[in-house]
């Protein structure tokens, strides 16, 4: 992680399962990560940037996500 300059590894999506490491804030649109794996992995994806969060906030109005 960059503030403790410990390796963590990336979320990978074949092996890792997504709900143990990210959950959904309906409410803003944005993904959390409840793991260090997850917590890198959506700043360093940029997961929650402005567009994302605004694409995601509409999908989940329509029940496409999550």
């Amino acid at each position: 992680m960059p503030d403790s300059n410990t390796e963590v590894s990336f979320f990978h999506p074949r092996q890792d399962k997504w709900s143990e490491h990210f959950q959904v804030d309906n409410q803003s649109g944005k993904i959390i990560g409840i793991t260090s794996s997850g917590k890198v992995t959506i700043e360093y994806l940029e997961m929650n940037s402005a567009s994302q969060v605004v694409a995601r906030q509409l999908w989940i109005r329509l029940s496409l996500f999550p």
